[in-house]
């Protein structure tokens, strides 16, 4: 980590590869673009004052339904660098870049270094390999974290001393959220310790905190369970002590379906933030603290 010494393989490989870059960014000027809100939460935590930050998915917006507008490509194309997640879960951008970006304009995919769990398909229907939610596992947070402040580094050699800093600073806060999710977590009784979620969004989160299993009702949240998977679904939430169906804010089209299946069995359906921030939780600190408090009141 970045507190701890010398940043990873990976993290040199990409200094040396932004320090081909050819243009000039002045101190303290840096215009960041990432893809969704998360990744903006991350830079400037990064970045501070020396950097303004541009969110193309706007807070409250969907990101698998969302489409790129002519005012996002001139923030591409005005953009020193851009950050996206990667895993096929922001592939718009590609098209976004290819478009509007500068040659020379650094797109870093965060995500890579970092080894997909199993996953369906995600964003308008595209198949990739593995869950794209990487950041959901705090140490994978963390992971994203160390990228930008070597990228940026990179870029504005002048800051580095100050990037770094501050990535330091914000990765013990998300050390500490880390530990207080695994002791929290550790709560839930081992046969309570399943979730039950509409869209497949939390196989890091069920990975890193001990959840055995992670059942879903539909791989792209854009579409809707069949009769079957309803079925099916009731079934399998007749079999727990807490019948729980975790929902997104930011999927309105499933919560007639969650609402139906917790009816039928005497449960309840409570909220996650997965990829998405609202008004009153804007920042991956108080969202990743929600969420472990929502999980232990809802299967302790």
């Amino acid at each position: 980590m970045v507190k701890n010494g010398a940043p990873k393989i990976g993290v040199l490989v990409l200094i040396m590869l932004l320090g081909t870059c050819t243009f000039m960014v002045e101190a303290g000027d840096i215009r960041i673009v990432t893809t969704f809100p998360i990744l903006a939460d991350f830079a400037q935590e990064v970045g501070g004052d020396r950097a303004d930050v541009i969110s193309l998915v706007p807070i409250g917006a969907d990101p698998h339904s969302w489409e790129p507008t002519p005012r996002d490509a001139r923030s591409v194309a005005s953009a020193h660098i851009v950050f996206s997640n990667g895993g096929g879960f922001d592939a718009w951008l590609d098209r976004l870049i290819s478009n509007a970006a500068s040659p020379d304009t650094p797109v870093v995919v965060l995500s890579e270094g970092l080894v997909p769990l199993a996953g369906g398909e995600h964003n308008h229907g595209h198949e990739h390999e593995g869950d794209p939610h990487f950041w959901l596992s705090v140490p994978n947070a963390i992971h994203y974290v160390e990228r930008m402040a070597a990228a940026l580094s990179a870029l504005v050699p002048e800051n580095e001393e100050y990037f770094q800093e501050r990535a330091a600073d914000y990765i013990q806060k998300l050390e500490e959220l880390d530990a207080w999710l695994l002791t929290e977590i550790s709560k839930i009784p081992p046969e309570n310790r399943v979730l039950v979620t509409y869209h497949n969004a939390f196989s890091y989160l069920a990975d890193r905190y001990g959840f055995s299993v992670v059942e879903f009702l539909v791989h792209n949240p854009q579409s809707e369970p069949t009769a079957r998977d309803m079925v099916e679904m009731v079934k399998l939430l007749s079999s727990y002590n807490k019948p729980v169906v975790f929902m997104e804010p930011q999927i309105s089209s499933g919560h007639r379906y969650a609402e139906a299946l917790t009816n039928e069995v005497g449960g309840s359906v409570r909220i996650l933030y997965s990829d998405s921030f609202t008004q009153d939780v804007s920042s991956y600190l108080d969202m990743m603290y929600l969420n472990g408090k929502t999980l232990v009141e809802a299967l302790q």
